[in-house]
């Protein structure tokens, strides 16, 4: 089968998060099991226009301003090249409205839909461009499958009119032989948060319970992993709180150094206003770290809220405060849930997530041949 994918960035762009790891894994692999897969990125500076990543054949065009409009006029003339037997859109931020485009099948990839969170990260005018462009979704696609991270996700697309027989939930996988925990190294007082630094992702609120913490004389390190533009108003808050003693940001680190981390931990906290997941919250399950994560979309159907870690109202810096509080300091409790989140990552296969898209691809195709 040849398949073509449109998606906002490549697995090389420095700007790659989560979206394109679950790209890059699952698809990857649905080359291994003999296919053809093209993708459609953005530029970024230095990278070729063309490159193989993994068998996947990549060709990069516009900008990050004007990539969606980049792709309006040369999807028609780049399916022209090669006889694509699908279309998947990566609807991740703008979608591409391919089924408007072509008559070729269509298969739409969900991370997560913004809705009104996107106000929370941008500015208005800009937000509201998103805003709009995903409510034409259940237009453009409402004949179309989806393959959604998770039920939130597929929930989302429910409410927008798309009908639930056409929705099919494929969760991200976790490489095992990586992702191991290691009680050796374990911290008793390290709480870490990891991912891209995006004003929605609220990490704001992690060094707010913080100060709540220290004011109740606990004593705990607090390490912020990863880079983004949010970066600099979260240094200037710990600065303002006076918790440069307690705070550490890394900026981007390796993988190997992230995994590192995660198995030192005592817990790890995810405060996103909404995800399409949380790849992270398995990753630290994994390596025997329980997650306290908000009560949002993505996260809650990562965490098993009292097994894996905790749950708590958005925004509730009280309530956050006093639930990492008390995972520090229940040992039995720490262990009980450490050993379930090692149980529940388990659960989560890339084999079997290319499986599953592997399925949707075809039924996408045999479908549209009927």
């Amino acid at each position: 089968m040849n398949i073509f994918v449109i998606n906002w960035r490549c697995f090389k762009n420095p700007l790659a998060g989560g979206a394109e790891i679950y790209f890059q894994e699952i698809f990857k692999r649905i080359v291994n099991m003999g296919h053809k897969v093209t993708q459609l990125a953005v530029q970024f500076d230095n990278a070729p226009e063309t490159e193989i990543i993994d068998g996947i054949n990549i060709s990069r065009i516009g900008t990050k301003n004007t990539f969606n409009f980049a792709v309006y006029r040369e999807l028609p003339h780049l399916l022209e090249q090669e006889n694509y037997d699908i279309v998947i859109d990566d609807l991740n931020k703008i979608p591409f409205y391919s089924p408007w485009i072509t008559k070729k099948p269509v298969l739409a990839l969900m991370m997560h839909l913004f809705r009104k969170s996107i106000f929370s990260e941008v500015f208005f005018p800009f937000a509201s461009y998103v805003y709009l462009a995903e409510s034409l979704i259940p237009l453009c696609y409402k004949k179309n499958y989806f393959a959604a991270l998770s039920e939130s996700s597929k929930q989302d697309l429910v409410k927008m009119g798309i009908k639930p027989d056409k929705i099919v939930t494929i969760p991200p996988g976790i490489d095992l032989q990586l992702y191991q925990p290691n009680d050796a190294i374990k911290q008793n007082n390290l709480i870490i948060h990891t991912g891209r630094l995006k004003k929605y992702k609220s990490t704001d609120h992690l060094i707010l319970a913080t100060q709540k913490l220290v004011q109740n004389s606990k004593d705990v390190k607090v390490v912020i992993i990863g880079g983004g533009d949010d970066l600099p108003r979260l240094k200037e808050l710990t600065k303002k709180l006076a918790l440069e003693n307690y705070i550490t940001f890394t900026g981007y680190i390796s993988e190997s150094e992230k995994i590192n981390y995660y198995q030192k931990a005592s817990v790890l906290v995810e405060n996103s206003i909404k995800e399409g997941w949380g790849m992270i919250v398995i990753e630290a399950n994994a390596c025997g770290t329980p997650v306290i994560a908000s009560r949002s979309p993505g996260l809650r159907d990562a965490v098993l809220d009292q097994k894996t870690g905790f749950l708590y109202d958005y925004a509730n810096i009280n309530e956050l405060a006093e639930k990492i509080e008390l995972l520090l300091d229940n040992k039995t409790l720490h262990r009980q849930m450490a050993q379930a989140g090692i149980q529940w990552a388990k659960n989560f296969s890339w084999d079997n997530a290319a499986k599953e898209m592997l399925k949707i691809i075809e039924k996408t195709v045999e479908e549209r041949k009927d």
